[in-house]
């Protein structure tokens, strides 16, 4: 379609999409309509988590992405570790580590999706087995959500 540039336009974005690509698109979209309205409901755990595996991409050799093959979150995790120039692997627990990624590496990065079971990515880091975890500081992940008037 060609709409003029002064056509009124609402954004709205939910979505566990890498941060970037979606803030790219949306900066396209308000070039061309300069009024555009955008609501964007990234998930935060999505955006704490891209985040940070950005920050660890540059001190580490390999990234493990733990969650679900279909998980677009653990995806997405996989993908900005790589954009980054770090090589990253989604897998779903230890037994899924593949001894040839580590060769040469001196360090690790592990990062899970928002719903992977922390007892997952212990048992990923007890595999790893390593002289030293260090854990990386990030977004505090304190937010509430109210229930609804008639639930409570």
């Amino acid at each position: 379609m060609d709409w003029p540039a002064d056509s009124e336009i609402a954004v709205i974005t939910q979505t566990t999409l890498s941060v970037g690509d979606t803030a790219t698109a949306i900066g396209a979209i308000q070039e061309r309509f300069p009024g555009a309205v955008v609501r964007n409901d990234i998930c935060y755990a999505t955006t704490n988590r891209q985040d940070a595996v950005t920050q660890m991409a540059g001190l580490v050799d390999v990234v493990l992405v733990i969650g679900a093959q279909n998980s677009s979150n653990c995806n997405r995790l996989r993908e900005v570790a790589e954009a980054n120039g770090t090589p990253a692997y989604l897998i779903n627990g230890p037994d899924e580590i593949n001894p040839d990624w580590l060769v040469g590496c001196q360090r690790a990065g592990i990062t899970s999706g928002a719903s992977t079971p922390e007892v997952l990515v212990e048992a990923v880091i007890d595999a790893l087995d390593p002289e030293k975890v260090t854990f990386l500081e990030g977004a505090e992940e304190d937010i509430t959500f109210t229930l609804p008037r008639e639930l409570r």
